[in-house]
């Protein structure tokens, strides 16, 4: 884990305090993207300021970028393109970012991406195909009604995958089957699947030590003790 020194810690928060700006206003994009450049900072978050696709271009060419997470945008698969250059981008994090499978593409060459969240997004199978050729991905939390069983399929060849939630995404007992095998998840959350309780305790047999999550809580047959 990286050690994030006190310079940066005093311009953060100096970044993101009221004192420390006249206008009393978040910073925007580009002010933190400018810190980064100086090397002040290796992650971005931004929590208020709504975020358009050509916000992004501030993003471009930002190698000491480790980690950006956007709660409120805007973003289409055309924003998608200013990232693909953040080579060294360890966790990405767009709340409201409706992408589709064009948009997945823009995100391949992230190599070292650990951490992707993107709760609503508009991909199908074939993007979640791609998403799984990320070699490094230990996290994934995405939703989007146009994926089906199949993605399970693709989920459960990556290679050091751990943690997964899936959000409205329409699987059925059928896809869970995928995931039998799967002996390195360590926690899965469905929230507005098809899955019935049937197909949750068979899955629990093959791997009992799975921190299950259904609709924001334990299943009943979940006997697991986890404290997460």
């Amino acid at each position: 884990m990286k050690t994030v020194s006190w310079k940066r810690i005093v311009i953060l928060v100096l970044l993101l305090s009221p004192m420390g700006c006249q206008d009393e206003e978040s910073p925007s994009l580009a002010t933190l993207a400018e810190q980064v450049r100086l090397g002040n900072l290796d992650r971005i978050v931004l929590s208020e300021t709504t975020v358009e696709d050509e916000d992004l271009a501030f993003l471009s060419g930002l190698p000491g970028l480790v980690g950006l997470t956007i709660q409120n945008s805007r973003i289409s698969d055309e924003g998608l393109r200013y990232l693909k250059g953040l080579e060294n981008l360890e966790e990405l994090h767009l709340r409201g970012a409706e992408v589709s499978d064009q948009g997945i593409e823009h995100l391949l060459r992230l190599t070292k991406l650990r951490n992707l969240n993107l709760p609503k997004t508009n991909i199908t199978d074939q993007g979640m195909k791609q998403i799984a050729e990320l070699p490094a991905l230990e996290l994934l939390r995405i939703g989007g009604p146009r994926l089906t069983n199949i993605s399970l399929q693709y989920i459960a060849r990556m290679p050091r995958l751990r943690f997964l939630h899936l959000i409205d995404v329409p699987i059925t007992d059928q896809g869970l089957e995928s995931l039998v095998g799967f002996k390195q998840l360590e926690s899965l959350y469905l929230d507005g699947s098809q899955v019935t309780e049937d197909g949750i305790t068979d899955l629990m047999e093959e791997l009992p030590e799975l921190h299950l999550h259904l609709n924001q809580r334990h299943p009943d047959n979940h006997s697991a003790d986890h404290t997460h």
